[in-house]
């Protein structure tokens, strides 16, 4: 692949992950104060709601698991019209059904997504530059953070033309990367070569750690990707713009992981998992305890977006190691982990929420970190090369 189309394919993929995920996806909590004063959305009915996004962004994955290794240009148009449609649904939503819908809808598109990409940067890239790509790719979310942050610090209260636009990039990112897609599949073409899509026993106990890893850390990142923004605002009494702004600081810090990429592809999973669970576990307890003071919460919020996005390009590394013995494709064994990653998130939203509506903020980031903390026992001691 010449380095100027390698370039741009590695852009546009970069770029549909900021519009499925740090736009289209995570937004919602983001615009969350916004939603709430739009419609009849009390902390716990939104931590529900998220939890509905998260299951269906399982069954996304699920499809795209299932799919992406013999059509992952399918799989990539799937994301891009569910981002796209789901952002215009927002948008436009009348009501509060409608915009239930739309942003259950909104949430497949990054399920469909991780599989799609995950495939096309294998089949784009040389064996010895796909660790990293894969991490810069996954960097995206956090450039799609920090334009969601800009737009809700510029828009305000018009926050519907800020779903338009999301809408706008994730239809032409999509098309980006279907023009850029220039890779072929040089593995042999029999059904276990192309993608496997049923996993044997063997294959899921090399899972397991993961699997679990994922979940629990999951269920410990909800409550800042929430209930973050609101807790800035509410109980640190910081106004729209100023939380908006360590909202554009955490977007900042996930843009920033595509600079630990090299660090990522060196060093073994266990050292990079620990490391950036407990980094985005101490960060998620300093959002709750100190959410009045405007340079902790921005430190905070930049380094839960560094880690978090570290953790997630983890994932995908782990998901290639672990996933070898037993014959299954890299794309099939990330759609597993992220589906445990966001089944966690599921769990843990209105589990926040609930605590939140209770009048126990801190509370709830103090279980949020200490979950997110546990999760980083799953990868076992620390080794100094990877499995």
């Amino acid at each position: 692949m010449k380095r100027s189309l390698y370039i741009s394919f590695a852009g546009s993929a970069v770029t549909l992950i900021g519009a499925t995920y740090g736009l289209a996806r995570l937004g919602y909590g983001l615009f969350l104060p916004a939603f709430s004063r739009s419609f009849e959305l009390t902390p716990a009915l939104g931590g529900l709601l998220s939890s509905g996004a998260s299951l269906l962004y399982c069954v996304a994955a699920a499809v795209g698991f299932r799919h992406a290794g013999n059509s992952p240009r399918t799989v990539t148009v799937l994301a891009g019209l569910a981002a796209a449609g789901g952002s215009t649904g927002i948008a436009l939503a009348p009501g509060t059904g409608t915009f239930a819908a739309a942003v259950l809808l909104a949430g497949m598109g990054a399920g469909f997504a991780s599989p799609a990409l995950v495939e096309l940067v294998r089949r784009n890239s040389e064996q010895s530059r796909q660790a990293r790509l894969q991490s810069v790719v996954n960097s995206g979310t956090g450039f799609g953070v920090i334009l969601a942050g800009i737009l809700s610090l510029v828009l305000g209260d018009a926050w519907r033309i800020a779903w338009i636009l999301a809408a706008v990039i994730a239809a032409a990112s999509t098309l980006a990367v279907l023009h850029f897609d220039r890779g072929t599949d040089t593995r042999l073409a029999t059904p276990c070569a192309v993608a496997s899509t049923s996993f044997s026993r063997s294959s899921l106990r090399g899972l397991s750690r993961p699997l679990v890893g994922a979940f629990a850390f999951g269920v410990g990142c909800a409550a800042v990707w929430v209930y973050g923004r609101a807790i800035l605002e509410q109980a640190g009494g910081m106004s729209g713009g100023v939380s908006a702004g360590a909202w554009i600081a955490l977007g900042a810090g996930g843009a920033g992981a595509l600079l630990l990429a090299p660090w990522l592809a060196a060093h073994s999973i266990p050292t990079t998992w620990s490391t950036s669970t407990l980094v985005t576990a101490g960060a998620t307890a300093v959002v709750g305890a100190a959410p009045g003071n405007t340079l902790l919460a921005y430190l905070a919020a930049g380094l839960f977006g560094l880690a978090y996005t570290a953790a997630t390009s983890v994932l995908i590394l782990w998901a290639a190691t672990a996933s070898a013995p037993g014959g299954q494709s890299g794309a099939g064994a990330t759609s597993l982990l992220f589906t445990a990653l966001v089944l966690g998130q599921a769990a843990g939203a209105p589990l926040a929420g609930f605590m939140v509506q209770a009048g126990s903020p801190i509370l709830a980031f103090s279980v949020a970190a200490l979950v997110c903390a546990a999760s980083a026992t799953a990868a076992g001691p620390r080794r100094t090369r990877r499995y």
